[in-house]
């Protein structure tokens, strides 16, 4: 028990939830088997191709709480993926039950299955998540749409910016990822009823019909082909989740960098128990969202090795979806974990709108004045001028207006200092009434 990170008493809640581990657990994974077991014998039934009984007996399995030790001794010793667990199974039941369950399918059957399921499970998890951070960023963006900030390139301070523009991207992102996620339904929740090779051979003229009743009786889709080595849909997925993710992760990595002492505009929420460091009390530091940026970098690694799976031999290879077993939940586990952390991140996010008009300085006008100089000299050589006339500035450290002076006429002067948010606050409100239009016409709950 903690071996994994994911599983230690100490760290767990760093890369995971109490909803993904219960999503994700081994008594969850074995009742989640269970369930395709048992709703592939009734789908059989419903096609004549079990007796009705069989069924029947092996549906009064359901929810049973099977005995892992001893599944997962019988896997040890028969070396077969499912197999201890249907012997474990068959000693439940009696008569033709016992030859009639896991009936003519394999373990590609199960375990795909079940992986669809809890692709399912785990985007509404994400769905309702992320649609309330792109809600607390909408609002966040409303309230500060004209409040100047620096806007920074290469990591240094440019021309301002309003706060709420800053937000506006990273709600306007999200969105997209929320589109996605909902477009994706239709490919991801696809069952998977294949038999040895894919052919369904076993089942004669009732495979087909046998497939859509138990892909309907899942809630899933038939798919039109067996999809045994074709793995584009989970690496579809997998991107998907590791680009939002992402996406969380600038958020979280600009929170990190404003929070630093010199600059001071944006910080984490933190309790009063919360230790920055055992040698430095007066630390606070951003551990959320240094963590939200680790579980990204995982994620994203974690997407490329189910990309790799796609190259797979023949109609199996144990090779490809076997690594997917580890891959998948692990990702699922680190998103979740992320996206949890960046919901808190932004219902707690404190903006401290005094250091951000503090450190606008005389530069931030910069931009504005070039506007006014270009309608006089033409905008290349505005920006020559100007360029030679802050850079004396900067490297005879003499007073700005003194320098501008000698460039600028006096009408040009007199518009400064200003603070030019640009279209700011008409881009903020532009994103918002798009992001909800689009709220209004999709469901609360992913579908």
């Amino acid at each position: 028990m903690g071996a994994h990170l994911i599983d230690s008493r100490i760290f767990g809640h760093q890369w995971t939830t109490p909803e993904s581990r219960a999503l994700f657990d081994e008594p969850a994974r074995v009742a989640r088997w269970l369930e395709i077991v048992i709703t592939l014998a009734e789908a059989q039934a419903e096609c004549g191709v079990i007796p009705a009984e069989s069924a029947l007996a092996i549906g009064q399995l359901r929810g049973a709480v099977l005995p892992i030790e001893e599944i997962a001794r019988r896997t040890r010793e028969t070396s077969h993926s499912t197999l201890g667990m249907i012997q474990v199974l068959r000693e439940r039941l009696a008569g033709a039950a016992a030859e009639h369950v896991y009936y003519g399918t394999t373990v590609q059957d199960v375990t795909d299955t079940a992986q669809a399921l809890e692709i399912r499970a785990t985007c509404s998890l994400l769905w309702r998540d992320w649609r309330q951070i792109e809600s607390d960023m909408l609002a966040l963006a409303l309230q500060h749409r004209a409040t100047p900030m620096p806007g920074r390139t290469h990591g240094q301070p440019g021309a301002p910016i309003a706060f709420g523009f800053k937000v506006a991207t990273w709600a306007d992102e999200l969105g997209r990822h929320l589109q996605r996620l909902r477009q994706g339904g239709e490919r991801w929740m696809v069952g998977q009823l294949g038999g040895a090779v894919g052919t369904l051979a076993f089942f004669g003229e009732r495979a087909l019909p046998l497939r859509s009743a138990f892909c309907r009786r899942l809630g899933l889709r038939a798919p039109a082909v067996s999809w045994l080595s074709s793995r584009d849909c989970l690496a579809e997925f997998a991107h998907v989740v590791a680009m939002a993710v992402s996406s969380l992760a600038r958020l979280a990595n600009e929170v990190y960098a404003l929070q630093r002492r010199e600059i001071g505009e944006l910080a984490e929420k933190t309790r009063s128990s919360t230790v920055g460091s055992i040698t430095m009390p007066h630390k606070r530091n951003p551990e959320v969202s240094e963590q939200i940026v680790v579980l990204a970098r995982l994620v994203r690694s974690h997407a490329a090795v189910l990309t790799d799976t796609m190259v797979q031999e023949h109609e199996r290879d144990a090779r490809g979806w076997k690594a997917e077993w580890v891959v998948l939940p692990e990702l699922c586990h680190m998103a979740l974990a992320a996206t949890t952390m960046a919901r808190e991140l932004m219902a707690g996010l404190e903006v401290r709108t005094d250091a951000m008009r503090r450190n606008l300085d005389d530069n931030a006008s910069s931009e504005h004045l070039l506007s006014v100089m270009a309608l006089r000299l033409g905008k290349h050589r505005a920006q020559a001028v100007l360029n030679d006339a802050y850079r004396r500035a900067r490297d005879e450290q003499l007073p700005l207006e003194q320098v501008l002076q000698g460039v600028a006429s006096a009408q040009e002067l007199a518009e400064l200092p200003v603070i030019d948010l640009g279209a700011s606050a008409a881009m903020v409100d532009a994103v918002v009434a798009a992001t909800q239009r689009r709220r209004d016409a999709e469901p609360a709950e992913w579908a």
